[in-house]
């Protein structure tokens, strides 16, 4: 008890100072279970310097560093793991992007081919291979460009994982019947027809814990898809089910190197240990 007050009130005072080994030493100590970890990205490149663009060579920095320190796993693999109750014994961490943004194709996939790392890239399916443009981007000075199905193609031959984020973008909360079932079922059917295979991952949109209720969550089950991401932060426990799958949103302002992911998951790590500690209600 008294090591792990006191790796607590070291990493509070120095988390600002410290290099990246000696966080890692800190985790050692702490003896805490190491959380799963999903980070979705929405764009990268250098067209911009909004909350959602990540620049090209950040990117390829902290991929770099995640290839390093982490190991990689696919969502298939992760999805496995999860399926047994197996806790991670390590870092462990899963790749994702949002959205359908051209950029993914032209900018983040060949920096993960030359890192040889997975990726899972979930597309808005009624938006792509179109000039649409989100509600988010309207202050942007052009609009970003959103991917080809020639391009959506190309990354699952290159062997990254697909999956659906519906097919207009939708709030999922609140939509029922045939509405609900457009953005799940038909969403699916057009990544099936465009693919030629069974599209099973499904990641709902705008991420928040209110965004995706309890009759949306069945409904995605019901569809056929085998998980549910959501984006509002958090790590994910060997023993959480694939339909309540938490995601950090990886962001230019707070994890702009790799030294600030590192205190990231550093207090995600001491955050799963101490709701561990608590148990459960």
């Amino acid at each position: 008890m008294a090591t792990h007050a006191l790796t607590r009130l070291l990493a509070r005072s120095l988390a600002r100072e410290v290099p990246l080994p000696a966080l890692r030493a800190l985790d050692r100590l702490r003896g805490a279970p190491w959380p799963y970890c999903i980070v979705a990205f929405h764009r990268v490149g250098d067209g911009g310097a909004d909350e959602l663009t990540y620049p090209a060579a950040g990117f390829a920095a902290l991929c770099r560093y995640w290839r390093d320190h982490y190991e990689i796993l696919s969502l298939d693999c992760l999805l496995a793991r999860l399926a047994h109750s197996d806790e991670a014994p390590h870092p462990c961490l899963t790749i994702t992007f949002d959205d359908g943004y051209a950029d993914n194709a032209e900018v983040a996939a060949p920096i993960l081919d030359r890192l040889n790392l997975s990726a899972t890239f979930f597309v808005t399916t009624a938006v792509i291979g179109t000039r649409a443009r989100f509600a988010w981007d309207a202050g942007l000075p052009a609009t970003p460009p959103l991917m080809s199905w020639a391009q959506v193609r190309e990354l699952r031959a290159a062997g990254f994982g697909i999956g659906s984020h519906t097919a207009t973008h939708a709030r999922l909360a609140g939509l029922r019947g045939a509405e609900l079932h457009y953005e799940l079922v038909a969403s699916r059917q057009r990544l099936q027809m465009e693919l030629g295979e069974p599209v099973l991952d499904f990641a709902y949109p705008f991420g928040g814990p209110h965004d995706c209720d309890a009759p949306a969550r069945e409904a995605v089950r019901r569809a056929g898809y085998r998980c549910c991401l959501a984006c509002h932060g958090g790590g994910v426990a060997a023993t959480d089910s694939p339909y309540r799958l938490r995601r950090i949103s990886v962001s230019p302002r707070h994890h702009a190197n790799p030294q600030a992911w590192a205190r990231t998951y550093t207090r995600l790590r001491w955050g799963a240990a101490r709701s561990e500690g608590r148990g459960h209600g």
